[in-house]
């Protein structure tokens, strides 16, 4: 592979360590997106859209490094605590990207011609997420390889859709580097990793402490359940590029990470549903956006929300709330294949 010329500096945002937990030790960064973002017009699906601080000083210091990339948005996935809040589920570098949108580009030169998308997991700051059985016994931390089963399932559903020849392909992250960028940044690393490299057009790196939620979100960042970072290339000028003129900026990179301070399982009651975590930001990485709306019908203070009291428009599984455990909908394989089926 010939990864994108790339910045390896970060900058100095202080973060704090974490335990896995229903409610995340919050830290506020004075950076965050709900403490100095500037919010833009809404989309049409159930989100509050919002131009951050944060990824434009990511893109100066880009810029300054001669990087061929830019950030471009960041997509979030909340719990339903945050359904009925007014919080950002898309963070801009700026608001000239709203509506314009992103996509990868068959056969990009700059990706060595891939008509699909290449994809590696791993992460050199990741921790474990913890499961435990629906009755809250039997906690314990997930191995590499039960995560790896698990991502492998996420992006699985998504390459078994036969609307679709395009390969995702998995590849190796190289021995002795560091596949994921943002962490060490969101970390405050001044001089980032040294010895980073991208393996591939999606990086899946896995589950990070909550204090990586809060340095991008402040106390939001603890109803996060996973966040994916969009980059696109540029010109020399900085500007981003539409090669295949399809009023689209050009995809270059996709990085997600997951929430450790909630407990993820496979049951409704006490975790988090992998698969649907795992499998909405992986529709993003592959260029999905948020589907639809919800509505909070009642709220039972006693028994939390379930799916019954709230009504979905449609309900997908790129819903910009997780409220139940999902799979892809209907409508998620039409945005799917709307992407990916001339290809």
């Amino acid at each position: 592979m010939k990864p994108s010329t790339f910045l390896r500096r970060g900058v100095a945002l202080a973060l704090i360590g974490a335990a896995a937990c229903e409610a995340p030790t919050t830290t506020q960064s004075p950076l965050s997106p709900s403490a100095a973002a500037r919010a833009v017009a809404p989309s049409t699906s159930d989100e509050v859209v919002a131009v951050s601080p944060i990824l434009q000083q990511m893109n100066a210091q880009l810029a300054a490094a001669r990087s061929n990339i830019r950030v471009d948005r960041a997509e979030l996935l909340y719990s339903s605590n945050r359904i009925n809040a007014q919080t950002a589920t898309v963070i801009l570098a700026n608001d000239r990207s709203r509506g314009t949108g992103t996509e990868w580009v068959k056969g990009d030169p700059r990706r060595d011609g891939r008509i699909g998308v290449t994809y590696a997991f791993g992460s050199n700051t990741g921790v474990a997420p913890f499961t435990r059985d629906a009755n809250g016994a039997n906690v314990r931390q997930l191995s590499t390889a039960e995560q790896d089963a698990k991502i492998e399932e996420a992006v699985g559903a998504w390459r078994a859709l036969s609307c679709s020849s395009a390969p995702i392909t998995r590849v190796p992250v190289p021995a002795g580097t560091d596949p994921d960028y943002l962490d060490e940044y969101f970390r405050g690393n001044p001089a980032g990793s040294l010895n980073y490299f991208q393996p591939a057009d999606i990086v899946e790196s896995g589950w990070q402490p909550p204090a990586f939620f809060n340095a991008i979100a402040g106390p939001d960042g603890d109803f996060i359940l996973g966040i994916t970072f969009w980059f696109v290339f540029t010109d020399n000028a900085g500007n981003p590029t539409d090669i295949d003129r399809n009023g689209k900026q050009d995809e270059a990179l996709a990085e997600i990470y997951y929430n450790a301070g909630w407990y993820f399982g496979t049951q409704a009651a006490n975790s988090i549903d992998f698969f649907s975590v795992l499998g909405h930001e992986t529709g993003h990485a592959l260029g999905l956006g948020h589907l639809g709306k919800l509505f909070v019908t009642k709220r039972d203070a006693a028994d939390g929300i379930s799916l019954s009291d709230v009504k979905f428009a449609p309900f997908a599984l790129m819903n910009a709330a997780y409220v139940v455990p999902n799979v892809i909908q209907g409508t998620d394989v039409s945005q799917f294949c709307q992407i990916w089926s001339s290809r």
